[in-house]
């Protein structure tokens, strides 16, 4: 049964949402919202003509001082019950150091907002509880480490996962962080028999040269600490399912490992 309008969500979104950083945004907004009206306003000038009233609204920043430093303070003045979020590229990477325009309660970098998103849905829907805009850096990471609404490591109980990275400390957190979920470690020389392979893919240079060279492989999750929309749009083109940020939460880690198992059991249609 379909949603009436009056009870459809509704997400607002300000600022150039067609840059190529604003794809995954927009991507996983269209994913995790499939059946909101998604209301785009270029400028903040061009808000005075909308009548919506978003459950989130959320602000896509280019560079620094793209929006005034009042924006945010009209914007809770004309939603006062609305969620926020501020999906920054990375030429405002710096700004939580200069600049205190937004909250770090709702700054994300746009390259791994997915997962933020998500947990924006579930507060939304009410299944996850929320913290403030005041909120501080040491509340959100408490929030984030012990949000387990969406615990999806039971996905790898009984796979067996092959780790790759030239970090040696690196490869063997990661094999004991699956290993905690119930995974099985492939050997280096039973990895091309994996279900999955977690791929470091830094120094980039370095293994997009190896990447380029595989045959067949498993399903692959690279972990990257830097993922730049265009090194993630190379690292797909080379056979790399997903990408995860090696700083993001860990729950974003299994979330993508479940969601990828489950789109690699989908038949492909035939072109």
């Amino acid at each position: 049964m379909q949603q009436s309008d009056a009870q459809r969500e509704c997400v607002l979104i300000l600022g150039d949402s067609q840059t190529e950083e604003m794809q995954g945004v927009m991507h996983s907004l269209q994913e995790v919202f499939g059946a909101a009206e998604l209301v785009c306003v270029p400028r903040f000038s061009e808000l005075k003509t909308e009548t919506v009233q978003p459950e989130l609204v959320v602000i896509c920043q280019n560079w620094p001082d793209e929006f005034a430093g009042r924006t945010l303070t009209e914007l809770v003045r004309r939603f006062p019950v609305s969620r926020f979020l501020c999906c920054y590229g990375v030429w405002c990477e710096a700004d939580g150091r200069t600049r205190n325009f937004w909250p770090v309660s709702i700054r994300v970098p746009a390259r791994a907002a997915e997962f933020r998103i998500r947990q924006e849905a579930e507060i939304i829907r009410g299944t996850a509880p929320a913290y403030p805009l005041t909120a501080g850096r040491d509340e959100i990471f408490h929030y984030q480490a012990a949000s387990v609404s969406d615990r999806k490591g039971d996905c790898l109980q009984g796979k067996r996962v092959g780790v790759i990275s030239g970090d040696p400390v690196y490869r063997r957190m990661l094999e004991a962080l699956v290993q905690s979920r119930g995974a099985l470690i492939a050997s280096a020389a039973r990895q091309a028999q994996a279900d999955l392979w977690l791929y470091d893919l830094d120094p980039w240079d370095v293994v997009q040269s190896r990447l380029m060279l595989l045959g067949e492989h498993p399903v692959c999750i690279g972990m990257m600490g830097l993922a730049h929309p265009e090194t993630i749009t190379a690292a797909r083109l080379l056979g790399v399912d997903a990408v995860v940020c090696k700083v993001a939460p860990e729950q974003e880690l299994f979330q993508t490992i479940s969601r990828t198992l489950q789109q690699a059991t989908i038949p492909r249609a035939d072109c």
